[in-house]
């Protein structure tokens, strides 16, 4: 053998996959950087091999890299893998949670499930109530500004003053925009889309959801908006409402806990809500809050929801729509109930609801959609094109980004702070210089003729102008046409749109001289501002997203859309006039049609932007073409790769598993291998009992956050396939847990008291523990870390005290049973796994260390398993579906114990199996007399096979009262519990059917409370 074999690596230096590091680790040591390595995963040389690079790749190993820099860039991507750590989204299943479940009241989980409709609806009202503030704060900060220049201008005239005026008060708000990211929370920065994405994709990343990262987002947006960024607060409130729900969901928070004195935890009794904490809970309401950020952003319900089961949620459930349906119309209606308020305060209920537009310009009474927003049947295919072009514009947009991305990683490094704030100041004084320049040069205009005034400025709707970002003319003034540097009778025509905020650019651009009768022309603004503010707001758009600043490309996507929807409008018009018809050609509908094009190129979304667009503009009559416009974005786009968010995502290089029918590419490559072939073999076990001494040894010496519990710790060691025996598997969180709270610890002296065949382990039973490292010899090393030797007398007492009841630490009282599982939860509050080890050991007494601790209460007893033989395909599918941080991959040849259907699981055959298990008196003692009331009676003898056909029945008129609910034998059995255990064994005899007699795990308590052994 040679000697690159004897080190696990071929012939060629790369290391073999079946040896004991896996396939992923193998990967992870490599230099991607070395054209030598990369190339050894390409079907390059398979092709030199089968003579030139002509011939074909045989189809076995379509998927693979073509070339080294192929390979390279997925080696690249692999190791910024390494740095994200999975969540694992499946509740945990352990004996104390098992038998706290089966305790549960019927009472509880009704009482569960209505907390789940009311904590939605306070997420709801709590997002409305951040929006309302957030749309204040803009209004103010945009209208001081907007008034200070216009005040400026008109007092003195000329360049100087107002530009000074101008980028002076944008760079202040740059300052406190840009600060805020670098040196509070640098998380907050970008609009935070593709993080939430990586989270409720189940990848964890710190500090994500807290309430720094909250104050620190939505406070930005607000003054990154008034820096006058091209930036808008929609994307920003997918983060704050992921961040307000998931606290919300949990009833708690760990950062109001560590804030406050004596770190006082700050977490809800279940009497308050206090229900919903584990990781899956906490991925649904975070879900679900982020529904109601974007509806309360748009003031938008259905699309917000539909955002959220679009772009957002992994895992998609009922639940989960109909919540979020409560939730987002519960935003919304609060936002719009706080801005009546506040713009008519003591007229609230006198106020008309429903007559505006979040990206409106007039409201319902004045804006003519009908009439102004129409298209012929030979619009569609023009619809179609431009729809297209969104998709390629948006491609274009995306690429040009990811340059700029991988420019600004190069040289403007993440924790490079003062940097970081330099460029957010350099971006902001760019955008307001080029703007303010744009809105002094451009030519002066004469006013619309008064009876044309009459409905262009019609609305004067205060809602309006809240919702728009303020910024609004003075009093006296024309609110759509400012004056600025113009003489009396004209307008500046690049003032209208550049001096204004760009949601109010983007209103004007969709909607202006909507409420003009069909008899007047239609508004048109200058070709050459249109154009400018086209291309301008693109390039600067790129440079934008990723900034250190909270920024959010929704705004600016529709605004750059509804500008290249107009100019196409325009060309259409002049075309159609230039053919001799006198047709109108509606550009307000162009201009639409263009905003939901470049944003569904953009973003690739297709429900959510089709609906969001029509209920934002109010144009109900395009949805037709809408949908066709954002399909042929959606097709048209995806020809170059995925949305803006998934590719910053990709950038990350976070582990997302995308869905596998959505990938053609990701089917054939999952379908050519098998579960094997990626699999670790070599595992870091934990014996079912530990010695305290060995499993922190094992804690300090590695990183890994879960552990196989098996008494074969040598063989799961071991990288020879063998399988092992797998009792269960235990997270790092949870032996954290143990050690804190000190449940499971057993003194070893106590073994001795065991008869003495239980001492005499043999050598298979003497596997090792995963842990070593301290407390003197008596261990080796091994390829996973020490392992505890087989002479060690630590370790024959942990073999020995596996003969212990396991289930010696469950409690006995459902009370404590809920103390126990809420010690457990990782929601609200969290033990820092890598942070909190030594602070833990160091609280541990010194015999604390010499002690056992038994796992097998507190491990997850029925971890997914996978065959071996089964394909990748199958693996990543269960993977995914189920919300997994690792499966185990079992032997080709399982043992089984028997097969559920459809059938069986369903709710009327368990119902009916419960109803069995109650009349046979297989109940704890203390709720003995409770069930006798309450069961009904199920003749299970009638249909069970495995009954006992001589066993006598109750007539049907036969008794009354407590035991009329029992069989004879099973009532005399339940009372004889209640007399004491000798009694009920006694009772017992041999009249339960075997088949329920059998020992079955979790159920030990009503099987002994009756008398029968297990």
């Amino acid at each position: 053998m040679s000697n690159n074999s004897l080190n696990g690596r071929g012939q060629d230096g790369v290391p073999l996959l079946a040896g004991h590091q896996s396939a992923l680790r193998s990967h992870l040591v490599l230099d991607h950087e070395d054209p030598s390595v990369a190339d050894k995963f390409t079907v390059s040389r398979l092709r030199r091999a089968r003579g030139g690079r002509g011939r074909g790749v045989p189809s076995a190993v379509h998927g693979a890299p073509l070339d080294a820099e192929e390979s390279r860039e997925t080696l690249g991507r692999l190791k910024r893998m390494a740095g994200f750590e999975a969540q694992d989204f499946d509740p945990a299943e352990n004996d104390i949670q098992r038998e706290f479940a089966v305790h549960r009241s019927e009472h509880d989980y009704a009482t569960a499930e209505t907390w789940k409709w009311l904590l939605s609806i306070l997420i709801g009202a709590v997002m409305g109530v951040l929006a309302f503030l957030v749309d204040w704060g803009i209004e103010s900060m945009n209208g001081f500004k907007f008034a200070a220049v216009r005040a400026s201008v008109a007092d003195s005239g000329g360049f100087v003053t107002p530009y000074l005026t101008h980028v002076g008060i944008s760079l202040m708000f740059a300052l406190v925009a840009g600060g805020l990211i670098s040196f509070v929370e640098p998380l907050a920065a970008g609009s935070g889309i593709p993080e939430v994405k990586t989270y409720l994709n189940g990848v964890h990343i710190k500090g994500l959801l807290t309430i720094r990262t909250l104050v620190t987002k939505l406070s930005g947006i607000t003054f990154s908006i008034a820096a006058g960024l091209i930036a808008g607060k929609e994307g920003p409130f997918v983060h704050g409402g992921g961040i307000v729900g998931g606290g919300i969901g949990g009833m708690g928070s760990q950062s109001l806990s560590e804030w406050l004195p004596g770190r006082r935890q700050v977490k809800a009794p279940r009497a308050l809500g206090g229900y919903f904490r584990n990781a899956a809970d906490h991925r649904d309401f975070t879900a679900i809050g982020t529904a109601a950020g974007v509806a309360t952003a748009f003031a938008a319900p259905i699309g917000g929801l539909l955002f959220c089961i679009e772009e957002g949620v992994s895992f998609y459930s009922t639940s989960i729509f109909w919540r979020g349906f409560l939730a987002t119309c519960v935003g919304v209606l609060t936002l719009h109930i706080l801005a009546d308020a506040k713009d008519h305060p003591g007229r609230l209920m006198a106020t008309k609801f429903g007559r505006f537009r979040d990206f409106g310009l007039y409201n319902d009474n004045y804006a003519a959609y009908g009439s102004r927003m129409f298209y012929h049947v030979w619009d569609v295919p023009l619809f179609c094109c431009v729809g297209a072009l969104g998709g390629l514009l948006g491609a274009l947009f995306i690429h040009l980004n990811v340059r700029i991305t991988q420019f600004r990683h190069r040289h403007i490094p993440f924790r490079s702070s003062w940097k970081r704030l330099a460029e957010v100041v350099c971006l902001s004084f760019v955008t307001t210089s080029v703007w303010f320049c744009m809105a002094w040069s451009g030519p002066c205009h004469p006013l619309p003729s008064p009876d044309d005034l009459q409905y262009l400025e019609a609305d004067d709707d205060k809602n309006l102008d809240f919702l728009a970002g303020g910024g609004e003319a003075p009093i006296n003034g024309l609110e759509h046409f400012p004056r600025l540097w113009c003489p009396n009778g004209t307008y500046s025509a690049h003032g209208q749109i550049f001096l204004v905020p760009l949601s109010q650019a983007l209103r004007l651009l969709m909607h202006l001289g909507e409420p003009l009768p069909e008899t007047r022309p239609a508004w048109e603004f200058p070709l050459d501002a249109t154009f400018a503010f086209f291309i301008l707001c693109f390039s600067i758009m790129c440079w934008t997203n990723g900034v250190g600043a909270s920024t959010g490309m929704f705004v600016p996507s529709l605004a750059v859309g509804a500008a290249g929807g107009r100019l196409v409008g325009r060309l259409v018009a002049w075309a159609v006039h230039s053919a001799g018809s006198k047709l109108p050609v509606s550009l307000n509908a162009y201009s639409v049609i263009g905003a939901a094009a470049f944003l569904g190129g953009s973003t690739r979304m297709t429900m959510t932007t089709t609906v969001m667009v029509m209920e934002t503009t109010g144009a109900l009559q395009l949805i037709v073409p809408l949908m066709l416009t954002v399909f042929f974005a959606k097709i048209v786009g995806d020809r170059y790769g995925v949305g803006i968010d998934d590719t910053h995502v990709r950038l990350r290089g976070a582990p997302v598993l995308d869905e596998p029918s959505l990938d053609v590419h990701q089917q054939m490559i999952d379908d050519k291998l098998s579960a094997s072939e990626l699999m670790t073999t070599s595992l870091i076990a934990l014996p079912p009992v530990v010695p305290v001494r060995r499993l922190i040894d094992t804690l300090r010496m590695c990183n890994h956050q879960a552990f196989p519990v098996t008494p074969e710790v040598e063989k799961a060691l071991d990288a020879s396939n063998e399988p092992f025996a797998l009792h269960g598997v235990i997270l790092r969180s949870t032996l954290l847990y143990l050690l804190r709270s000190r449940r499971g610890f057993t003194d070893p002296r106590d073994t001795a008291r065991l008869p003495g065949r239980h001492l005499r382990a043999s050598s298979s039973e003497l596997s090792e523990g995963g842990g070593g490292g301290g407390g003197g010899g008596g261990f080796r090393g091994g390829p996973g870390g020490a392992v505890l030797s087989n002479g060690s007398m630590d370790y024959a007492a942990a073999a020995a005290a596996q003969h212990f009841d396991e289930r010696q630490h469950v409690p006995r009282s459902q009370a404590d049973r809920l103390l126990a599982v809420e010690e457990m939860q990782q929601i609200p509050i969290k033990i820092r796994v890598r942070e909190e080890l030594e602070a833990i050991v160091s609280a541990l007494a010194p015999s604390d260390f010499d002690a056992l601790l038994d796992l097998r209460p507190f491990m997850q007893r029925a971890p997914f398993v996978v065959n071996e033989d089964s394909s990748l395909g199958r693996g990543y599918r269960l993977f995914r579906t189920m919300g997994l941080r690792h499966m185990f991959v079992g032997p080709p040849h399982p043992l089984v114990a028997g097969m559920l259907t459809r059938k069986d699981i369903i709710t009327d055959n368990a119902r009916l199996a419960l109803g069995r298990k109650a009349n046979l008196g297989l109940v704890d003692s203390s709720e003995a007399r409770l069930l006798r009331r309450t069961l009904p009676f199920v003749p299970f003898a009638a249909y069970d096979p495995t009954a006992d056909a001589g066993s006598p029945r109750l007539p049907s008129d036969q008794g009354d009262g407590d035991a009329s609910l029992l069989p004879a034998k099973s009532a005399t059995l339940a009372s004889a519990a209640e007399a004491g255990s000798e009694a009920a064994a006694a009772a017992a005899g041999t009249h339960l059917p075997q088949a329920i007699t059998q020992r079955r795990r979790g159920g030990e308590a009503e099987l002994t409370a009756v008398g029968v052994e297990s």
